[in-house]
């Protein structure tokens, strides 16, 4: 008579989407405490410690403004105030975006301890790590505020929507976690296809440069003057297939509440908003289907 084995993976009960949502809910300490820790790890043995999380938003601001406001002249005619916001601004919300997918990517293959218990929810990693990056976002928007009011530029009733764009960014972004963790569990070279993608993704999004035409009231000398801001390229298609980045869409929305103090566009809040649901459910069912065999892999 012959036995047959069955790997571990295969004889776990089948779970519904809304079970394992219910199940990471029930492992919030859990999330909270690997939350803390990649906090914790990501300044260790540094003098100046969460310091960090402020100075390094302001150095990247200074070094992106230098390259393209100073030395491509696009802060020219008295606006460099604004010029360095608009930059720091879509550095922050990259940085969050893209430093999440990176530590994503090897998420469950750098847990393999825990990822061999078989009733452990391994969504816990990709949502501990979207977590602590978001702290940092958080505090770099703090660096942001300050910048503004230092530079006379004063918040709006407009921001009334950041709490939304928060939200529809956090979504986007743990979608994409979840999606790339899945990935970097069967394929260990996907860290270094990211990293690629995300090195081009900044390059095609409006961080460092206007992709619409902008005209603000901004104080020069104490006398209020028009500024138009001249996009790169007017080609109209061009910037339709360009604006389906929904990363793109919603870094316009935080700069029209926050910096320009006028209401998101509609079509490209609405179109964000679609997407980033969108890409959070796929990225999780995706996530929580493959699950089961990420023992198998790692």
């Amino acid at each position: 008579m012959t036995t047959m084995t069955v790997a571990p993976e295969a004889i776990q009960p089948r779970i519904s989407a809304w079970e394992r949502l219910r199940e990471l809910a029930g492992r919030w300490q859990t999330i909270r405490y690997l939350t803390t820790s990649a906090l914790k790890a990501g300044h260790r043995d540094k003098v100046l410690g969460h310091l960090w999380n402020i100075l390094d938003p302001m150095m990247f601001m200074l070094v992106y403004y230098f390259v393209f406001g100073v030395l491509f002249g696009l802060a020219g005619g008295g606006r460099s105030t604004t010029f360095m916001l608009y930059i720091l601004l879509g550095v922050l919300t990259f940085n969050f975006f893209s430093a999440t997918s990176n530590q994503a990517t090897v998420c469950i293959r750098g847990n393999r301890g825990l990822i061999h218990e078989i009733n452990f929810p391994k969504g816990v990693f990709p949502i501990s790590v979207t977590l602590a990056r978001f702290y940092d976002f958080v505090w770099g928007l703090v660096v942001f505020f300050v910048f503004m009011v230092v530079g006379g530029i004063w918040p709006t009733a407009q921001y009334a929507w950041l709490p939304l764009l928060l939200l529809l960014l956090l979504m986007l972004t743990m979608g994409t976690a979840f999606l790339v963790a899945y990935l970097g569990a069967f394929f260990a070279d996907m860290a270094n296809i990211v990293n690629v993608i995300m090195r081009l993704l900044f390059y095609i999004s409006p961080v460092f440069y206007f992709i619409r035409d902008i005209t603000v009231n901004e104080r020069h000398n104490g006398v209020m003057k028009a500024v138009h801001y001249r996009a790169m390229f007017h080609n109209e298609l061009g910037r339709f297939i360009y604006m389906l980045n929904p990363f793109s869409c919603l870094l316009e929305c935080f700069r029209d509440s926050m910096l320009w103090g006028r209401k998101p566009d509609p079509i490209l809040l609405g179109y964000s908003a679609v997407a980033s649901v969108l890409i959070c459910i796929a990225g999780f069912l995706l996530f929580i289907r493959g699950e089961g065999k990420f023992a198998k892999y790692i």
